[in-house]
């Protein structure tokens, strides 16, 4: 990680957006893999992938749950969308369900005090995001009736990202 210490924080805010997209668009949709290949890109105490993450989840979510569209209902839905994962404690429930809200509040406009809420997080917020991001990105897919790689190239697109092809 120390090598990356001296890049541009915008350099990593899109790179870690497009590992996450390429492993989604590589078929991965287990959260565990996915926090892997965005690790890389945390780099203490000049840049986390927080916010990068966040708003990979809120363009998830405006693909679930695009204008004019039925919305989705936060009562199940990371039984719905995250049964796979073990949230088990309050805390990582708290955490996880936070990171679910920013995102929403993100998409709706509303950039949440993440520095204050959870700033020293241990883990820190980006781990609870992944989990966002598959969640609002499954939502997507089940309601476009697409699969997930496809979701995930369609908010590599809203987002200007560019995948690698094979991906």
């Amino acid at each position: 990680m120390a090598e990356r210490h001296g890049e541009d924080p915008e350099v990593l805010h899109r790179a870690a957006q497009t590992a996450i997209l390429a492993g989604l668009a590589g078929g991965i949709d287990d959260a565990s893999e996915l926090m892997l290949s965005v690790q890389p890109y945390d780099v203490r105490g000049h840049f986390t992938p927080d916010v990068a993450l966040l708003e990979v989840a809120a363009a998830a979510l405006g693909l679930a749950c695009p204008p004019g569209s039925e919305r989705l209902e936060y009562e199940g839905l990371t039984d719905r969308y995250l049964a796979d994962l073990l949230l088990d404690g309050r805390t990582v429930r708290r955490r996880t369900q936070y990171a679910i809200y920013a995102a929403a509040c993100m998409r709706g406009g509303l950039h949440p005090d993440l520095l204050m809420e959870a700033g020293s997080w241990e883990p820190r917020l980006w781990t609870y995001a992944v989990s966002a991001v598959v969640l609002y990105s499954r939502a997507a897919a089940d309601r476009l009736g697409l699969a997930l790689p496809e979701v995930a190239s369609r908010i590599a697109v809203e987002l200007g990202l560019e995948l690698s092809e094979g991906v």
